[in-house]
């Protein structure tokens, strides 16, 4: 089992100065890494076995970092941490809606770079399960074996996506608050950035729902969160 302190990753960024930094950074913190200069050498680098985390940068030559998100879509791993200068809020979501797992503008700190990599890596390995099916119409999820299927057929999910619909599907039929699963999910500096929830459960509903429009697997509770399929049915007859 791997130490939940260290992690496989690759640092795509073109900033020599920057990517050295970073890379000593993660090292430190007891972490592998390998680095790629520019997006054609990360593509490449994207094969290397054993990938947990890919920190990368947008702005980068030859193939950006939009494309290379593109390029990663429907994986399980590596798990991917945008880093770039670009702090718009427009520019986050669509990150996230590109497939990434966090999004972290720079300039930032080694705490809180080391910080975000380890929440990712909780997420990529979490604790072990006895095997239990919680299910949804044609909506399966295995909660021992981290399998979750539609129609029987296997659906892809990221690591984060995982989590999100775990953490839902353990409370099947229950609310549960956007604020609890913000920081369940990313942890508890997260619990007022609901661009995250949103994008993700958009994100769940397109490979989950019949019609995602017309959600019946994650419904949404008025203003206050998320529940996994109906809400238990309350016997109101009169003994």
């Amino acid at each position: 089992m791997p130490d939940e302190d260290s992690g496989h990753i690759l640092l795509i960024e073109d900033d020599a100065a920057l990517r050295g930094v970073l890379a000593g950074n993660l090292e430190r913190g007891g972490h592998r890494v390998i680095v790629a200069a520019d997006g054609i050498a990360g593509l490449d680098q994207l094969k290397t076995p054993g990938l947990e985390v890919v920190l990368l940068d947008i702005g980068l030559p030859f193939v950006n970092g939009w494309r290379i998100l593109e390029s990663l879509d429907g994986r399980r791993q590596p798990s991917v941490i945008v880093i770039s200068a670009r702090g718009e809020e427009a520019d986050k979501v669509r990150a996230l809606d590109l497939g990434a797992d966090d999004y972290l503008t720079k300039p930032f700190g080694a705490g809180e770079l080391l910080a975000r990599v380890r929440a990712v890596l909780r997420r990529v390995r979490p604790a072990e399960e006895k095997r239990q099916l919680v299910s949804c119409g044609d909506v399966v999820v295995d909660l021992g074996s981290r399998v979750v299927t539609k129609a029987g057929k296997e659906v892809r999910l990221s690591p984060t996506e995982y989590v999100l619909l775990a953490e839902l599907a353990r409370n099947a039929g229950r609310l549960m608050d956007q604020r609890v699963l913000l920081s369940r999910v990313w942890g508890p500096s997260y619990a007022g950035d609901r661009a995250y929830l949103r994008t993700f459960i958009k994100r769940l509903r397109h490979k989950l729902e019949s019609d995602p429009a017309a959600p019946g697997v994650i419904v949404t509770v008025g203003r206050q969160g998320y529940r996994f399929g109906a809400p238990p049915e309350v016997d109101t007859e009169r003994r």
